[in-house]
């Protein structure tokens, strides 16, 4: 029998782990590496994956030393041998919010004076924040001080749309770390963490010495769980988690083995290391999951909100139609999409959600949504890291193309998706494609092909909770795209026809290519459907107030 509550949800703080006797997942190697470097450190890494929990563990360390560490790596292998220094812990996402009644530079204060009092510091003079800091920075020993700050980049992110603030903002916080960097020398330790990296708003270019971890293949895994930390603090979890699934559903099929697999599908797959050496679980995922099995493998991380990229989010609610053209969201209908781009690539200069040039693959990557998955000499590539986020993913893109919420969406047309399926009704499910596809904006979507075709009914099956799959395997090729119900399963060569005289040829070739592919081998225990479907994208006259064409031309069992 385990203890559920040995699971560590939701606790942040290192002596509640110990003092509670909580599963600690022990990193304190990397921690004494990472605590012997002498320059200030900047750690960016996605929400809820235990950044949090990281700089409380320094606080630990630095504050009390080894006294709550027996056991552990840095203590059993005799990794630390330093003092204790008075440590100033400040948390950037407690003072994001945007309210006109009290300026940021206020709260800011506030928050510094706090904090700065926990080490008997006083920041006085509530006129000029910066001036305040210097005087009390000047009065303190050498090497005396301990700063950490968790999610610096919280106040930023949460007003990029208004360009005023946010440049208020970034002044102030360039300011902040300029003293810092002025002071440098009354400073034992400077760690800093957050998820995006604003590495040309020149909020850190009085850091000429900052170290940059954030692709570092030595701490690719400073947060998150490896694949050997996860069978070794959590097996009986696992085993757990097996039994508990089989007596809700009433079978024997899952076991350790399947459970592990199941959960590399749905929550590992994030690689931090330029190298790509190493790659982690959702530490968030991983913990709810074991929590309560029973709930099966749910979309832990992102439907807890912590995941939500506000970044992202404001982007596609406030950005000019101008620019929102400009980003290509077809480019990202394909959920196995890889994009080859370099460290640089990911660090977004950003003035304004309404910039051109704003870093959209960027925000993906610092957000959660994209992580690396192979290594190049230049560079490497990046991609969807696993299910949890494919799915999450494909809701932002589609809400994007349809200007609609996923709610409205699938009230639209789940139903009468199954529905059809369910009943095979050939002519109703072409209706359904049409509706479907014309729910998109051709402003959103520049480029309707067949790759655009094909990934946009994978993506509305996919967020309609139908299965499916592109590029399925069969006997002598691959198909475009299954779709799988109760008792039938769906295999489609989808064609476009650019005019109405090319809808009989591109029907006809879809036959042969089914036939001459044999298409319908595939090994399922369910009937299969051949369908050769056919869309038209014919581009009418616009200047006579025309618009673009795109619906199922022809659908026919074969």
């Amino acid at each position: 029998m385990v203890d559920i509550e040995k699971l560590p949800l939701g606790d942040t703080y290192f002596s509640a782990f110990i003092e509670n006797q909580l599963i600690y997942v022990d990193k304190t190697d990397l921690i004494a590496q990472l605590a012997k470097f002498r320059t200030p450190i900047l750690l960016s890494r996605p929400r809820r994956f235990g950044k949090s929990t990281l700089v409380n563990t320094f606080e630990e360390l630095f504050s009390h030393g080894l006294e709550k560490f027996k056991g552990l790596k840095i203590e059993t292998q005799n990794l630390w041998q330093d003092k204790t220094y008075e440590v100033i812990h400040l948390d950037f996402s407690s003072i994001k919010g945007n309210r006109k009644s009290r300026s940021f530079e206020s709260k800011f204060l506030k928050h510094l004076n706090t904090k700065f009092k926990t080490t008997k510091l006083k920041i006085d003079n509530d006129q000029d924040v910066i001036a305040s800091l210097n005087e009390t920075l000047e009065n303190v020993a050498d090497r005396s001080l301990v700063l950490l700050i968790d999610e610096y980049d919280s106040p930023l992110t949460v007003v990029i749309g208004d360009k005023e603030e946010f440049v208020d903002r970034r002044e102030l916080l360039s300011d902040f770390f300029s003293s810092i960097k002025t002071y440098s020398g009354k400073f034992r330790f400077i760690f800093i963490t957050g998820v995006t990296r604003y590495s040309h708003t020149a909020i850190f270019s009085g850091f000429n010495n900052l170290k940059d971890i954030s692709f570092d293949p030595d701490f690719g895994t400073i947060v998150g769980y490896t694949q050997e930390e996860l069978e070794f603090y959590f097996k009986d979890y696992l085993e757990n988690a097996a039994n508990i699934l089989n007596q809700v559903n009433n079978t024997t099929q899952n076991s350790y083995a399947s459970i592990l697999k199941d959960l590399k599908d749905n929550y590992d797959g994030y690689s931090f290391d330029e190298k790509c050496k190493t790659h982690v679980y959702n530490p968030w995922s991983i913990l709810n999951f074991l929590t309560s099995p029973q709930n099966n493998f749910k979309r832990y991380w992102v439907d807890s909100g912590g995941s939500q990229p506000s970044l992202l989010v404001n982007y596609l609610n406030t950005a000019s139609e101008e620019v929102l053209t400009q980003t290509k969201f077809e480019d990202f209908l394909n959920l196995d999409l890889t994009i080859s781009t370099t460290i640089n690539g990911l660090s977004p200069k950003i003035s304004s959600l309404n910039d051109p040039n704003f870093p959209f693959l960027a925000i993906l990557y610092q957000a959660g949504y994209f992580t690396i998955k192979e290594a190049r000499e230049t560079g490497f590539d990046i991609g969807i890291p696993n299910q949890e986020i494919k799915e999450a993913f494909a809701e932002i893109i589609l809400e994007a193309l349809a200007h609609k919420t996923i709610d409205e969406f699938s009230k639209t047309f789940k139903k009468v998706l199954v529905e059809h399926l369910n009943h095979k009704d050939l002519p109703k499910l072409a209706e359904l494609f049409s509706s479907m596809v014309n729910t998109f904006s051709y402003a959103t979507i520049n480029r309707f092909n067949e790759a655009t075709f094909t990934e946009l009914l994978n993506y509305t099956a996919l967020i309609l909770k139908v299965l499916s799959s592109t590029e399925i395997p069969c006997a002598h090729g691959r198909a475009d795209l299954s779709l799988e119900v109760n008792n039938y399963f769906y295999v489609f060569e989808i064609k476009v026809a650019t005019c109405e005289e090319e809808i009989s040829q591109k029907l006809q070739e879809a036959k042969a290519q089914i036939i001459d592919k044999k298409y319908d081998r595939v090994l399922k225990d369910k009937e299969i459907i051949v369908l050769a479907l056919v869309f038209i994208n014919q581009k009418q006259d616009e200047d006579k107030g025309l618009k673009v064409l795109h619906e199922v031309a022809a659908l026919e069992e074969v």
